[in-house]
């Protein structure tokens, strides 16, 4: 999902460069008029980035020694706006990219635009879609969350696929062709993952709707406002259809894409090193070593990430009363010295 430092250059690396500073302009903007309309629910926009952040960086170990992560922006993306779930996400990926080796400077927009674009703004539509159409609220948010994986991951793809077909030294396969060899590789592994975020999703909105309406109100995930969003689910639609129709006429060259370097046994190497980078090398655009790379260090990446995860599950945990609390009607519940009183 996330591609990895040194592989974009040159026209790539400007465009989605620019590209992703846009939609984080963009999230800035919608952050502002959140926080000056609903001050009170600041710390949700804490929350929804340190979601990102945590469940984003899970390794989920998969076949043949690979591993993978979920998005999270999907739900970030429904509960505050595209806007700002994008802005969110490129937040988290800085932070990865800093203190994980996970993606990369250099490749930061184009992350922005697979994770932000993909994930937030492109669950956030499905989601308004789906809501048009009558589906319930569990329904509409666990399509939300399964498009809004496969089109990052579609948008991920066709970023690399497209780099390497045009502006890599030693191009194997056309855009067509790359696309079909990445959705291939990444389908087995990151399909299960999305079933599962499709899952989460749904059943977060649905409980977040039962227990607390009144918050969807507020953050307009239920608005009856009319939305006219055909026209870019039509381009999704298009880019699914395309990714198919390459994924069927080059099937029989992803074999001898998946080569990656040996791994120890017993030990997972995550897609983004075992697909996307295995294929720049053969084309050329060989992928650098991470300018911070605490990885290396032994215990010194595990510290940290023990603390990004700890201070990622305070904040969430912190604000979880703002979305998860008890019912409207619900009666007040007894003091602690009236439950002692036998």
């Amino acid at each position: 999902m996330h591609i990895s430092e040194g592989i974009l250059t040159g026209p790539s690396f400007w465009a989605t460069t620019v590209a992703g500073a846009a939609v984080m302009a963009w999230g800035g903007r919608d952050m502002k008029r959140f926080i000056k309309e609903q001050p009170e629910r600041k710390p949700l926009l804490g929350m929804a980035g340190a979601f990102i952040f945590l469940v984003s960086l899970i390794p989920i170990p998969a076949y043949m020694g690979t591993c993978s992560h979920p998005c999270g922006t999907p739900l970030a993306g429904i509960l505050l706006g595209p806007g700002i779930g994008a802005a969110l996400a490129g937040l988290s990926l800085l932070l990865q990219a800093l203190l994980f080796a996970h993606g990369g400077f250099a490749t930061l927009g184009a992350n922005i635009l697979s994770l932000g674009l993909g994930g937030a703004a492109g669950g956030w539509i499905c989601f308004k879609l789906g809501r048009r159409l009558g589906l319930p609220l569990l329904a509409a948010a666990g399509l939300a969350g399964l498009l809004g994986d496969i089109l990052t991951y579609i948008i991920s793809g066709s970023i690399l696929g497209g780099h390497l077909a045009f502006f890599s030294p030693h191009p194997q396969y056309s855009f067509s062709g790359y696309l079909a060899v990445i959705m291939a590789a990444y389908v087995p592994v990151q399909l299960p993952i999305a079933l599962g975020e499709m899952t989460v999703t749904g059943i977060a909105v649905h409980s977040i709707g039962r227990q607390r309406p009144e918050v969807l109100e507020a953050l307009r995930v239920i608005s009856r406002t009319t939305l006219v969003m055909m026209l870019v689910f039509g381009m999704a639609v298009s880019v699914l259809s395309l990714s198919s129709e390459a994924l069927a006429s080059s099937s029989v060259s992803v074999t001898k894409e998946r080569k990656s370097k040996a791994d120890k046994p017993g030990s997972y190497t995550g897609m983004d090193e075992k697909v996307n980078e295995a294929m720049a090398e053969s084309a050329g655009a060989k992928p650098h070593d991470p300018y911070i790379n605490l990885e290396d260090k032994g215990d010194a990446w595990n510290a940290m990430l023990l603390a990004g995860g700890g201070l990622a599950g305070f904040v969430i945990g912190r604000s979880w009363h703002l979305l998860f609390g008890r019912p409207k009607d619900a009666p007040d519940r007894p003091a602690a010295a009236e439950l002692m009183k036998p």
